[in-house]
């Protein structure tokens, strides 16, 4: 008798609420590390902070800011090296978890350290816009309704011309972790809810 009625028992219960992140609006913030490659390899630290909204369960439109702090070790080629990105996303949401990868075009607000070229000195070179691409890829882990854990790789590439000398390339691989904050928008009558979460 337990075995007959165990199908009524089951389709009796509440089903649970369907993962999605249609009509997420999502922010994170976080210190973000860069190794750029050029003149053997250095680290550059940033300030990220990432503004992105959820169209539907796939495509997102995401804006990337990155601020400048300093560059590690002796060799020190930048006094600002600012970027901003706007790109499009594409995401594999399942339960708690949402894989993406996208592409963001933007561009690099550009200030060299006073250098010499043929034997002038260039005292205060001026701040030039150089233009950027880049290919990003990571996960966000929902672990609650309004906040939830992430991790990206970003690969940035462009090259910076100055007034005089040689170009330089602004090729990078910025790695970025943190806690961020995330509202679901729903429809009306929707029970549909980012992560499961009721």
């Amino acid at each position: 008798m337990l075995m007959l009625a165990l199908h009524n028992f089951l389709t009796a219960q509440k089903p649970d609420s369907t993962s999605s992140i249609s009509r997420v609006l999502m922010l994170q913030a976080t210190i973000c590390p860069g190794r750029m490659f050029y003149h053997g390899g250095m680290w550059n630290s940033y300030f990220n902070s990432t503004l992105e909204w959820c169209f539907d369960n796939r495509v997102s439109i995401r804006a990337n800011g990155f601020y400048f702090f300093s560059t590690q070790g002796n060799y020190r080629p930048f006094k600002m090296n600012h970027s901003l990105m706007l790109g499009a996303f594409y995401h594999f949401p399942k339960r708690k978890l949402d894989y993406y990868f996208g592409v963001e075009p933007g561009a690099a607000l550009v200030q060299q350290y006073a250098y010499k070229f043929n034997g002038d000195s260039i005292a205060n070179p001026q701040v030039k816009v150089s233009p950027l691409i880049t290919v990003s890829t990571g996960i966000n882990y929902f672990f609650w309704k309004y906040m939830n854990i992430f991790a990206a790789i970003k690969f940035v590439h462009g090259t910076y011309i100055p007034p005089y000398g040689n170009s330089i390339p602004l090729d990078e691989l910025r790695i970025s972790a943190g806690i961020g904050w995330q509202v679901q928008f729903k429809r009306k009558g929707s029970n549909i809810r980012v992560g499961g979460f009721e």
